[in-house]
């Protein structure tokens, strides 16, 4: 019985850790659109603003804005290759052990030290 309720769980987390995955990638492509993006806006910003259309005030409230959404998306870049690491030592954990995270608990798990990781 404890082996069924064991495998339940198992199967549960690993449902979740799917759906979690699924939440990141496509994350991760709205991340990529927009900072994709964010160089052609900035020259159009610009182009727009050299060119007399738009007013100086708008101009910097606009600039401000891109500047707060860039800051944004570095933060939940950091936050997403918190989470991947986090499934990946998960996933690297042995199923059938039923110790959990044993002697490293989710305390000790540390943030990516590069941008590589």
């Amino acid at each position: 019985m404890l082996r069924e309720e064991l495998g339940r769980a198992n199967r549960a987390m690993a449902d979740k850790m799917s759906q979690l995955g699924e939440t990141l990638t496509q994350r991760v492509r709205d991340l990529r659109d927009q900072v994709t993006n964010a160089p052609q806006n900035l020259l159009a910003l610009e182009s727009r603003f050299m060119s007399g259309d738009m007013p100086e005030q708008e101009y910097k409230s606009t600039r401000e804005e891109y500047r707060n959404q860039l800051t944004k998306n570095l933060r939940s870049i950091d936050e997403i290759r918190s989470l991947l690491l986090i499934m990946s030592q998960l996933d690297a954990r042995p199923a059938n052990t039923g110790q959990g995270l044993g002697s490293q608990g989710p305390g000790m798990m540390g943030r990516p030290s590069s941008p590589s990781d």
